[in-house]
């Protein structure tokens, strides 16, 4: 089975709603297979459970709505899925080393990154996301994979 497909077809749903609520029922049936399924080969083949991806790619975002634009931290909080603003200072400060009002402050490189074929997202340059680098770079052989897949194919 070619894993890319679904790895490609996870990251292109949760990009297309990242601003509003991802419906599991709905990502199955996008995708054509089963959650316990998706959130298997995901974890599997990235290093990563779908949930962590998740809120990381929603972290990204609002840090680049941070660091560009004048929204209150509240309302891009709110815009992200966050109805708590404790909830997301804690899950900002996770994924990127430091609070929301901090990092507004610092102004630090916000920038895109490849996430796969076609697919492209906000990324936060931290010294915090070693994690994420990981997570990158298994996407990258993936990557390289389907291509040579496809390619052969």
């Amino acid at each position: 089975m070619d894993y890319y497909i679904i790895i490609w077809a996870i990251v292109a749903f949760i990009e297309s709603r990242i601003e509003s609520e991802i419906k599991h029922d709905d990502m199955a049936k996008s995708v054509g297979f089963s959650m316990p399924y998706l959130r298997t080969i995901f974890s599997r083949l990235t290093g990563q459970p779908l949930a962590r991806y998740i809120m990381s790619r929603r972290i990204a975002r609002s840090a680049s709505d941070i660091v560009h634009n004048d929204a209150t931290l509240l309302e891009i909080a709110q815009r992200y899925g966050f109805g708590n603003p404790d909830t997301f200072t804690r899950a900002f400060k996770r994924v990127t080393g430091h609070t929301p009002k901090e990092f507004r402050k610092m102004n630090p490189s916000v920038g895109h990154v490849k996430l796969c074929a076609g697919v492209y997202g906000v990324s936060v340059k931290s010294p915090n996301n070693e994690h994420y680098q990981n997570f990158m770079e298994r996407m990258n052989i993936l990557m390289d994979n389907g291509q040579k897949h496809v390619a052969e194919g």
